[in-house]
This record gives C-alpha cells, sequence and structure tokens, in this order.
C-alpha cells in the first residue's frame, strides 16, 4: 500500500505537511497570490498544517512513497523527477522533484 508525503516549497524553504485539508480557490489565491499549488479539484486547492505545527501552508508537492522502498542516497533523478512522482530515497521524499523549486539543501 502506498503512502504520501506532502510539502509546501515557500520562499526557498520546504516545509513537510502532517494534516492535510482543502481551502477554496479564491482564499487560497488571496493568501498566497504567487504560489502554484496542488488542485484537489475545481473548486479547491490543498493546503496543509506543518508537521511540527503552525498555520496551513499551501501543499506544492505529493510525493508516493513505494511499500518497499530501496533508501538510496538522493540523486539527480530524485532532485529533478516529477513533483508528484514516486520516491524511495533515504530522504523520504523531501528531496524528490526539489530541483524544480530551489537548489538542494541538506535535509
Amino acid at each position: 500500500m502506498a503512502r504520501f508525503a506532502y510539502f509546501s516549497d515557500v520562499d526557498n524553504i520546504t516545509v513537510q505537511l502532517g494534516v492535510v485539508s482543502t481551502m477554496p480557490n479564491q482564499e487560497f489565491k488571496k493568501r498566497w497570490p504567487s504560489v502554484k499549488g496542488l488542485k484537489d479539484d475545481g473548486f479547491s486547492m490543498r493546503v496543509g498544517r506543518p508537521v511540527e505545527g503552525g498555520d496551513w501552508l499551501p501543499v506544492t508537492r505529493q510525493i508516493e512513497r513505494k511499500a518497499n522502498p530501496s533508501m538510496h542516497e538522493c540523486n539527480a533523478k530524485c532532485l529533478n523527477g516529477s513533483h508528484n512522482g514516486k520516491c524511495e530515497c533515504k530522504c523520504n521524499g523531501r528531496n524528490h522533484g526539489r530541483g524544480l523549486f530551489t537548489n538542494l539543501i541538506a535535509a
């Protein structure tokens, strides 16, 4: 069974999100006008609360973790992978697709 990890990449800071919910499109655009988040449906966008606690943040990446990951070191394939792809690296999805948003920062 696949598990999903959700991340918010805003202002070159990556935050792992725990609780994920939805927010109406208009409210999302008002709070984060320049952020392209993940759509939930035609009327709402996905948002989440940081694992460490805090206010809602936009979900910019959804990474599927394989059931039996190889746990290899992150490489260019991981960093430049799809922002909604599958990951089996040691980073648990934290760096997957991150090359689209920012340079690699030690996890």
